[in-house]
Parts: structure tokens; sequence; C-alpha cells
């Protein structure tokens, strides 16, 4: 759990840190290209660490450590808000209609794919893992709204039609190799 634990660190800390007033204190200190490669090495870091922690977790003692029961029944909510999370992580940098309407497309993204899997999941590592990762989509959405941080742009349809193909390839691909991937049902 330790490993974990620490990678989430890492992993979050850097990202929270980009939300707040030191992104630019740091920037300013560094070029920009110097502070993006620095939180990519420590974001793959803590990433690498956080997988390895949360696989350490899932087979060893801490497996039995659960927080909640899943709700029954909530495969289904998981499966639909993990088929919209891809489809709004496709639309993330592209000038669709879906970004202009969601406006942080990423973001809720990923609070939508770590709502879908703390349904599902209840044991500490999985609780942790991924409330961390709601925690942060939310926060980004929070701060990102209160800067008044939006896409402006001429949407257009193809990006829109590029997007929902894309999520819902990725869902296919993912959904189908889930048991193989990370030894887990999609479908309880």
């Amino acid at each position: 759990m330790t490993k974990l634990i620490w990678g989430m660190v890492l992993f979050f800390g850097v990202h929270l840190m980009s939300l707040t007033p030191l992104r630019a204190a740091i920037t300013s200190k560094l070029s920009e290209n110097a502070y993006k490669g620095i939180y990519s090495l420590i974001s793959l870091a803590g990433l690498g660490l956080m997988i390895w922690g949360f696989i350490l977790a899932r087979a060893g003692p801490d497996a039995a450590r659960i927080v909640y029961d899943p709700i029954v029944g909530s495969s289904l909510g998981t499966t639909v808000l993990v088929l919209a999370a891809l489809v709004l992580l496709a639309s993330a940098h592209g000038k669709s209609h879906i970004r202009l309407w969601v406006k942080h497309p990423m973001s809720l993204g990923v609070a939508l794919w770590a709502t879908g899997h703390l349904l599902v999941n209840g044991n500490l590592s999985e609780v942790l893992l991924f409330g961390g990762f709601l925690t942060l989509g939310v926060l980004d959405i929070i701060v990102n709204t209160a800067r008044g941080k939006v896409p402006s742009y001429e949407p257009k349809l193809k990006h829109d039609i590029i997007a929902v193909v894309a999520g819902v390839v990725i869902f296919g691909v993912v959904f189908s190799l889930h048991q193989t991937l990370f030894s887990v049902s999609p479908v309880y």
C-alpha cells in the first residue's frame, strides 16, 4: 500500500501543483518546456509507482481491507459512465461541439471514469486510487471554471464524430481486454 500512496503523492501532487500559483513561479525560473519535461517525468514516475503499488495491494493482505460493499448491479452504470468518459477524453483536444459544451472534457471524463469504478470497487486500495482520480477531476473543473478557462474556437462536426468513434473503439478494446489486462471482469 505504501508504493500506491507514494505514487499518488507524486502523480496527484504534481497535477494539483499545476492548479496553484506555484506553477507560474516555477515557470518564471525555468522555461515552459523544462517545466513540462519535469512535470511529465514526475507524473510518469508517480503513475508507474501507483500501478505497481495497486498491483501489490490487490495481491497482498490489503486486498481484504474493505471500505464498503459495492452497489449490487452497478456494473451497467459503470459501463455507461466509462463509455461516456472515454468519449469525453477523446474530445479533449479537438475542436468539437462536445468540448465547447462540456468545457473541461478531460477532467469530467476522468471524474466519470473514477465514479464508475467506485460504484463497483470497495476495497481500500481501489477507493484510494479511484477516489484520488475523482478528486483531481473535480478540483480541476472547479479551479479552471473559477479562472474562466474555457475553450474558444469554431467547432467542427468532424471532430465530434472522431471523438465519439475513438471513444467507442477504445471502450470496446478496453472492455474486451479488461479481464486479461486487469484480472477483473468488466461485467459482474
